[in-house]
């Protein structure tokens, strides 16, 4: 039940962050109208992704070298703060030709993008903290350094669009300059935080950290982290060029409803990638098999609702995004799927396996995004499903071919004991505590609890 709790846990503290896009994206949509909504995607969306490539797979190394016992918590920290500099650097640079391309017709719009790149490094930093806590299976670190900067940003964007007239910069500006509050909440933890009992220290006292093992693991995953990052926001980052401003003003907003399931992709990816080696394997299992149709309950009362939420929210001028909502919800579904296998691959080992469907997936997504431009927004969330469909095939390929996994269902969809071990949880931490002393328990209870059952 422990992982099912971490699951819950994690899911509620991952909640904010799409909660929070869609409590400002209404404020932002009227301030700023269409295009603006489109511009203020185009000037933050990049570099947030920056801050997750600028990582080149570092994020996943600091987890499984802290899941396996062979670095610290503290050494894990030393790396997130040596590594974050000369990363930053790379990814400034790289976000600087990036600009002359989005921004190719406005000088004053590239000027401001190169202004706000400068807080790239600041994002990476927070992702090799986020990566060594999940590895260290500190879910509470792992949350707050989530909750703390979508907090801030919320109230920060809410009180600027009521009380100033903000431009598409200044909020891009406050928007990403909120990470700051989650790197200083993580890394004093991760600092904090001492290492597990089974650390073993490299031979060479001249090397304590095992900087070519986790450069080797970093270099496997790199292709599929560029895939997968590229897969989940890239049709955002060159949408401006190929779809308009206004365009992808709608398809920003189609996003930001449709993504509010993908909490439970998160949160089973970091339950799994951080499962302590102590619980019984199908507890672990258990988390994926219960996300995946979680979500697609989810997508599906979104989807429905799509029709009425979205103009009511952001307004009649953003109608048009309500089929690329819906079109969406189906994606998430999938793309739910993708992280639950990736993260399996990714614990087992497999991470060239992983990287071959994240990328095969993504130039799947991007060479449709091409060809379905003329669409729109339309074409756009067409091209995201497709390429999470791609990724989630060959992934799942892989996966069966894991010893640990007896199948595909013992991943995706619940057995009955799932789900009475989810019930019989919930109602422990919902029943109002008794006063009085406890009663004895009944007999068939007794006996019907310890038949549970595993994967059958």
């Amino acid at each position: 039940m422990m992982a099912v709790n971490r699951l819950v846990a994690s899911t509620a503290a991952n909640l904010l962050i799409p909660v929070s896009g869609l409590l400002v994206s209404p404020f932002l949509s009227r301030e700023l109208g269409p295009e603006g909504r489109g511009l203020y995607a185009a000037l933050t969306l990049p570099i947030v992704i920056c801050g997750w490539l600028g990582t080149y797979g570092l994020q996943d190394a600091l987890t499984f070298h802290v899941r396996q016992g062979r670095l610290s918590g503290r050494d894990a920290a030393r790396v997130s703060l040596l590594a974050a500099l000369p990363l930053g650097l790379v990814a400034v640079l790289l976000l600087g030709v990036l600009g002359l391309f989005v921004f190719d017709r406005s000088e004053v719009d590239r000027q401001q993008f190169l202004a706000l790149a400068l807080l790239a490094p600041l994002h990476i930093m927070a992702n090799l903290a986020i990566g060594a806590l999940t590895g260290a299976a500190d879910l509470g670190g792992v949350n707050l350094m989530k909750v703390v900067p979508a907090a801030l940003r919320t109230i920060l964007l809410v009180i600027a669009c009521v009380a100033l007239d903000l431009s598409a910069f200044w909020a891009a500006a406050l928007f990403l300059t909120a990470t700051a509050s989650g790197v200083l909440v993580g890394l004093p933890r991760l600092r904090r935080r001492p290492g597990p009992a089974s650390v073993t220290r490299p031979a060479d006292p001249a090397e304590p950290i095992p900087v070519r093992s986790m450069i080797r693991y970093a270099l496997t995953c790199l292709p599929g982290v560029l895939a997968a990052t590229s897969s989940a926001r890239l049709d955002q980052v060159i949408g401006l060029p190929l779809l308009g401003a206004r365009e992808l003003g709608f398809y920003a907003v189609a996003v930001s409803v449709a993504e509010l399931p993908t909490v439970v992709a998160t949160a089973a990816r970091t339950v799994l990638m951080g499962g302590a080696g102590s619980e019984d394997h199908d507890s672990v299992l258990r988390v994926a098999r219960i996300a995946v149709p979680v979500t697609a309950l989810g997508c599906t009362v979104l989807a429905a609702s799509a029709g009425l939420l979205v103009p009511r929210f952001f307004g009649a001028a953003f109608a048009p995004a309500t089929l690329p909502t819906v079109i969406l919800c189906a994606a998430t579904v999938v793309f739910t799927c993708v992280q639950i296998f990736s993260a399996l691959l990714l614990v087992h080992d497999k991470a060239g396996r992983s990287s071959v469907a994240l990328v095969v997936g993504s130039l799947t997504g991007v060479l449709l995004l091409v060809g379905l431009a003329p669409l729109g927004a339309v074409g756009a969330a067409l091209a995201s499903l497709v390429g999470y469909a791609v990724a989630a095939g060959i992934a799942a390929r892989s996966v069966r071919g894991l010893p640990a996994v007896p199948s595909l269902r013992a991943v995706t969809v619940p057995y009955g004991a799932d789900l009475r071990h989810l019930h019989a949880g919930l109602r422990r931490r919902w029943r109002p505590r008794r006063t009085g002393p406890p009663e004895a328990p009944d007999a068939a209870n007794s006996q019907s609890a310890g038949t549970g059952g595993g994967v059958r």
